[in-house]
């Protein structure tokens, strides 16, 4: 494969790692803040001698509510919080993953800019064309955009670095908490400054770090002022989901806050419930001699009912426990966790869900494909809008920092839900010769590069066109002349439809 044509003086990655390695480091570094001290071994990456570890405060709603009083104050305590739900509650957890998933960067098109009114050369066109479909290939964003995704919907904005070489692509998350946005660049796209003083408790970190925070930190050393620093805009990614205030990180569902966390402690409530019943008391009781008026006379000698207590409590498994007593006492029953508590915790999360303002799929409450299909357009919205302009806006910022004349990028307004549905839009375009054949193959799951590969390794060194001899079927013969309208798609059926079409009414 022909290296890409770079563009001059494009900086690409100064660290001492390769990309592959970089994401090793990050993968690595990540899980050992996670595992609280338990350090992993790794090829020589991370000083062994040093521990670290993170830890999550406790939240109550009053604590949440003087939070929410001064959001801007407030906001990196605000941005762990919503760490820590992530964590904690699986509802948020599917709520943020579901958002992030909407954004398929499969379904992508390239196209070259091409000035029509002028005489263009068709081999440079398409060896322009083939740069930019090989780095993104390379880039594989489909992918890698996705952990971008899950933070941005987490704490409102994603920070990353991107490192770049022969081995890969890679994008490094950066803390929140040292990041802000600084300015704007002509095509839309952010521009973000790092607080400098993270290396003060991080300094081995730098060793691993682009030479631009090297260089920068010790800028910082020599003068103070220079904390914040905005870093290379062609080697930085920012995005927003809430983009109509850039000095302000919220959490987009920070207004759910309060019923995750009241969700979160009906669960522990309710486990603590159906812990308590198994446990059992067994009540050994000293009956008092009949008809004695000595208070310490009793049927059984105390010293052999005492023996065989103990005998007693030897016996019994740990969830029951014994006690001995000359009194009467009332049984103590601790009731199992019945369908009415579970339906308390099903009420919970579909509160939960229908105050996200969408995401009713992951609400099983309502059915039918006209209902489902709605609610599937009204999460995409949701999701993409935001973000997929950004993230296109950024590809391409990114693509002429590296290439000397990329192709335009730009993707499909769809989710994976409605590939199919798009799909059949773009056929139907294509029956008026609407040029839309690599689209096409994009909601397929084939990028770029892969469509023209297959079609020169099957034209033109397999010539699978001759070689391939279609048996004889259905698919190509004639049809018979039986009557009857043609199947509609399930989109296209209103409710009644759909419940002919379940109960099969409609066959003979």
């Amino acid at each position: 494969m022909a290296e890409p044509k770079r563009a001059p003086g494009a900086s690409r990655n100064s660290s001492k790692l390769s990309v592959q390695e970089l994401r090793d480091f990050y993968d690595k570094h990540e899980r050992r803040t996670e595992n609280f001290a338990k350090v992993q071994k790794v090829v020589q990456m991370l000083d062994l001698t040093k521990t670290q570890s993170r830890t999550f405060s406790t939240y109550s709603k009053e604590t949440l509510r003087n939070y929410m009083k001064n959001p801007k104050q407030n906001e990196s305590k605000l941005r762990n919080l919503s760490r820590f739900l992530w964590r904690v509650s699986h509802s948020y957890r599917r709520l943020l993953a579901y958002n992030a998933q909407q954004v398929d960067l499969t379904a992508i098109s390239v196209a070259p800019l091409i000035d029509l009114t002028q005489d263009n050369d068709p081999k440079t066109i398409l060896k322009d064309y083939y740069d930019t479909c090989v780095e993104l290939e390379k880039m594989k964003l489909a992918t890698e955009i996705y952990k971008c995704l899950i933070i941005a919907w987490r704490e409102d904005a994603f920070f990353g670095y991107v490192y770049e070489d022969d081995s890969g692509f890679f994008i490094y998350p950066l803390d929140g908490d040292y990041c802000k946005i600084s300015s704007t660049n002509y095509d839309g796209t952010c521009n973000f400054a790092y607080d400098f003083s993270y290396f003060r408790r991080h300094s081995e970190e730098l060793e691993f770090w682009d030479s631009e925070f090297n260089s920068k930190y010790t800028a910082y050393q020599g003068d103070n002022n220079l904390r914040w620093q905005e870093l290379d805009s062609n080697r930085t990614i920012c995005l927003k989901v809430n983009d109509d205030d850039p000095t302000l990180c919220l959490a987009p569902y920070s207004g759910l806050f309060e019923s995750i966390i009241d969700n979160v402690d009906l669960q522990s409530i309710l486990a603590v419930k159906n812990q308590l019943s198994i446990y059992k008391l067994l009540v050994a009781r000293m009956n008092h001699m009949s008809g004695s008026n000595d208070p310490n006379e009793f049927e059984v000698d105390p010293d052999t009912a005492m023996d065989y207590y103990e005998r007693l409590a030897d016996s019994v498994p740990d969830c029951v426990g014994t006690a001995i007593s000359p009194l009467p006492i009332d049984v103590i029953e601790f009731k199992p966790m019945d369908t009415s508590d579970v339906d308390m915790i099903t009420t919970s999360m579909s509160n939960l869900f229908k105050q996200s303002g969408g995401s009713m799929v992951l609400n099983d409450e309502h059915t039918g494909a006209t209902i489902y299909r709605a609610h599937i357009i009204a999460d995409m919205m949701n999701a993409l809008k935001p973000l997929l302009g950004q993230i296109e806006k950024w590809t391409n910022h990114y693509l002429k920092s590296v290439l000397s004349n990329p192709a335009q990028v730009s993707y499909i307004y769809t989710s994976p839900w409605m590939k199919n549905e798009k799909k059949k839009e773009l056929l139907e375009s294509a029956q008026y010769g609407v040029p839309v054949k690599m689209a096409v193959a994009a909601l397929d799951g084939f990028s770029p590069l892969q469509v023209l590969s297959l079609q020169f390794l099957e034209n033109k060194v397999l010539d699978l066109p001759s070689n391939w001899i279609p048996l004889n079927s259905s698919y190509t013969t004639s049809g018979t002349d039986e009557g009857g309208g043609q199947e509609k798609d399930e989109g296209e059926l209103g409710d009644e439809g759909e419940q002919t079409k379940e109960k099969e009414k409609n066959q003979m």
